[in-house]
């Protein structure tokens, strides 16, 4: 274990392991809360535009 190339390829190996482990399931999980409040923004202006639309009952 004293040759610095195979304590590099560890070293690498383990960064590469952890970013599996916590970077793409966090990734996943912010893409889609990020489409999911999109999706609820653009359905509240579609509501709105629909309200603006309809005449002014008194």
């Amino acid at each position: 274990m004293n040759d610095p190339g195979a304590l590099f390829f560890l070293l690498m190996a383990g960064l590469a392991g952890t970013m599996t482990l916590i970077y793409f399931p966090l990734r996943i999980f912010l893409t889609f809360t990020a489409r999911g409040r999109r999706l609820r923004l653009l359905q509240r202006i579609r509501r709105l535009r629909d309200e603006l639309g309809q005449p002014i009952d008194n």
